[in-house]
């Protein structure tokens, strides 16, 4: 099921105002959304993994941050918190980072005639993020050949290789990776002062209604503190 780069753009921001403003309820709605939109795309085990992780986190932080825990039980329950809110922010934007091309993102904007200097500097942050968890796995891959693992004995006696081993590599692809970008950019004539054509076909369709509506429909409940676990429950045989 493909969505218009438009209405990826609104469910990113909806998602992000109500996961960050809103319940644990909302976030749970929101996360929804694109974990949907993960399955139609074939990614059911990045979704069952991100889902386990989320559950086990919300469920842990709403059942243990009113005891009494100690310094290491606090921490834990921080930890918790953090990772229930940010997981749902980060399969919504990961969702629309690898569903989204470049040349579809960019038709996005010009039909909504947004100014270069912002569409430019977004479109570049879209195929960056991408590349650099390729490379990044790539490294990872390369270490594995040479017997070189995150969590081997090994680093565990000497954390600090996993500086020599990972980070620097990565920082070096990084700049690397950052000048590719920039030179392709330039190649394809992309530039605050030009106004760019583009070939490819957006529009929207059945799919981009109904997750607008769920969207609005979310909202709407939040505006007028409705819990949707409350209604359905009511409502229920």
């Amino acid at each position: 099921m493909k969505l218009d780069p438009r209405t990826k753009l609104f469910l990113a921001i909806v998602a992000n105002c109500v996961i960050l403003s809103a319940p644990p309820v909302y976030s749970a709605l929101m996360f929804a959304v694109p974990a949907v939109l993960l399955l139609f795309e074939k990614k059911w085990r990045f979704v069952l993994a991100f889902f386990s992780v989320y559950l086990a986190s919300a469920i842990g932080f709403e059942y243990l941050k009113t005891m009494d825990v100690g310094m290491a039980g606090t921490l834990v329950v921080s930890t918790m918190m953090i990772v229930s809110h940010m997981m749902p922010i980060t399969i919504v934007l990961y969702y629309v980072m690898m569903s989204t091309k470049v040349n579809e993102f960019m038709a996005g904007m010009s039909r909504m005639h947004m100014p270069n200097k912002i569409t430019i500097p977004l479109a570049v942050m879209i195929r960056f993020f991408p590349t650099v968890f390729d490379e990044a796995r790539d490294i990872g891959n390369a270490m594995h050949m040479r017997g070189i693992r995150l969590f081997s004995l090994r680093t565990m006696k000497n954390p600090l290789t996993i500086l020599e081993y990972r980070l620097i590599p990565l920082l070096v692809s990084l700049t690397k990776i950052g000048d590719e970008l920039s030179v392709a950019a330039t190649t394809r004539g992309l530039s605050p002062e030009t106004r760019r054509s583009c070939v490819t076909t957006i529009g929207f369709h059945v799919q981009d209604v109904i997750v607008f509506v769920y969207c609005v429909a979310v909202v709407v409940c939040l505006l007028c503190d409705v819990n949707p676990l409350s209604v359905i429950l009511e409502e229920g045989p």
